[in-house]
């Protein structure tokens, strides 16, 4: 058995090792694309906010609990063997995805209002309203939960076991059956089943509008933040959909349901969403596209250059006798 599950973590260390580096490559592409084009795609898109978080939260998370997690794999221990590193490890790790899932969420629903209320966002009231304040609450809120719950614990003393992934999660999680079933449903279940709801929601109304009303969308202006919302939200439900529904059932009463299945295999499907995310915001950037074939012929021309062969020079030999060859 214990040669089995050796074997089980040295193929996730593999996939993970192999999977992070070409999304960090991904990462830097779209953030030098959103800087070379900053003004349009930030300062006059406010659309595109909560994508360009959901970038950061993504390569902040890459090279902090991605990287913990990796070397745990390999070794089979924490970085660092001390209290400290394992709070600040699990209040990383669970603030990130809080803040992915909150911030997704909120993605679907402002999506309705930019798709089908684009004059009414135009006003400035109502983009401080339902866009920044918003925006600012599921940025600010999981970091603070997590800080007081994780280091300022009220009703138990975290006891961290260094040989487990996250040193065996914060004890309110498992001695306060009450704080960790809130902690489920409102930050994991919640805006799951939000983002399931409203691209639904978002396909129907778009049906709804096209046929019924007969007022067909403008798709030249909303169909790439249809498509980013498409391709965002399947990529997170993919990985994140099976443990939270098996979280859920374990925190309303049952914490042996599929338990093995859920730390072994779950919980490492959500490390996926941080390699997934940066290739589907690029798929949804059809001007990224040409940029990267622009990129790539450029480094394919430079190296072209440095290889090229020069030809050769003939070499003159003069000999004592005063002969030359």
């Amino acid at each position: 058995m214990a040669d089995g599950n050796e074997q089980l973590q040295l193929i996730k260390y593999l996939l993970l090792q192999i999977t992070i580096g070409p999304a960090l490559i991904c990462d830097c592409f779209v953030f030098i694309y959103f800087i070379r084009h900053w003004r349009k795609e930030i300062l006059k898109s406010p659309q595109n906010h909560a994508i360009f978080c959901l970038l950061m939260l993504s390569f902040i998370e890459k090279i902090t609990d991605a990287t913990f997690l990796l070397y745990y794999l390999r070794w089979s221990v924490v970085v660092q063997q001390t209290n400290i590193f394992c709070a600040m490890w699990n209040w990383c790790a669970c603030s990130i995805l809080c803040m992915t899932l909150y911030v997704l969420a909120w993605c679907c629903i402002e999506r309705h209002l930019f798709v089908f209320n684009t004059q009414l966002m135009k006003k400035q009231w109502c983009l401080i309203l339902f866009h920044y304040i918003p925006l600012t609450i599921c940025l600010l809120y999981p970091p603070l939960f997590y800080f007081v719950n994780i280091f300022f614990p009220t009703t138990c003393i975290s006891s961290w076991d260094y040989t487990l992934i996250l040193c065996g999660g914060p004890c309110y999680s498992f001695s306060n059956p009450l704080l960790g079933s809130l902690d489920w449903l409102i930050h994991a279940a919640t805006p799951t089943f939000i983002v399931i709801l409203l691209n639904f929601l978002l396909f129907c109304r778009v049906i709804w509008q096209k046929i019924k009303r007969q007022q067909p969308v403008q798709w030249n202006r909303q169909r790439r933040m249809i498509i980013q919302l498409v391709f965002i939200s399947t990529a997170v439900l993919i990985c994140v959909f099976p443990a939270v529904i098996v979280g859920v059932i374990q925190s309303l009463g049952s914490p042996d349901f599929l338990f093995d299945i859920q730390f072994n295999y779950f919980y490492y499907i959500i490390y996926l969403i941080d390699e997934l995310l940066p290739f589907t915001i690029v798929s949804s950037l059809p001007k990224m596209h040409k940029e990267w074939r622009h990129w790539i012929h450029r480094v394919k021309r430079y190296f072209h250059s440095r290889i090229r062969v020069e030809p050769g020079l003939s070499m003159t030999i003069q000999h004592g006798n005063g002969s030359t060859v």
